[in-house]
Order: structure tokens, then sequence, then C-alpha cells
């Protein structure tokens, strides 16, 4: 499970290997974001820029991919499995 060491945020994070599609000053920080549920699972993937090779494998290896809490936008993200 992903856990933004930083907020605590658990749910919602994005991958710096994927970049916006279209860069602002308010956009987004990142072309896929992943939604967590309790359980540390993927309820689902939003894909702005990532293509679909890229999303099978950010759901088959999610630590390989969400980097980002995008509740603070820190990079200071761990998974539970790490720390037990």
């Amino acid at each position: 499970m992903p856990y933004c060491k930083q907020c605590a945020n658990s749910r919602l994070f994005g991958s710096s290997k994927v970049p916006p599609v279209a860069p602002t000053a308010n956009g987004s920080i990142s072309g896929m974001m992943g939604n967590f549920d309790v359980n540390g699972q993927i309820e689902s993937i939003i894909s702005m820029g990532a293509d679909k090779k890229t999303l099978i494998a950010a759901r088959v290896t999610p630590k390989e991919y969400f980097d980002l809490c995008l509740a603070c936008y820190s990079q200071n993200v761990g998974w539970q499995e790490d720390d037990e």
C-alpha cells in the first residue's frame, strides 16, 4: 500500500515517469494517476498521456510507477510492505 511520508495520503498518487500532456501552471503534475482503496489495491487509473503498455505495467507493478503524492505533491512516497 502506498502512502505519503509527508502528509499521510494513501489514496491518490501520480507517476513521475509519465509527464502531463500539456503542462500548465495549475494543471496536473502527472499524466497518469492511480486511485488506491483502503487495502492498497488500485481502484482505477486515470490516463492523460500514458500509453496502454504503461497502464498495464503500472497495474501489475504499481510500486515502480506511483511515486508522486497528489495531495501535497511530495515525492516522499513509501510502500507499507517495505516498512514491515
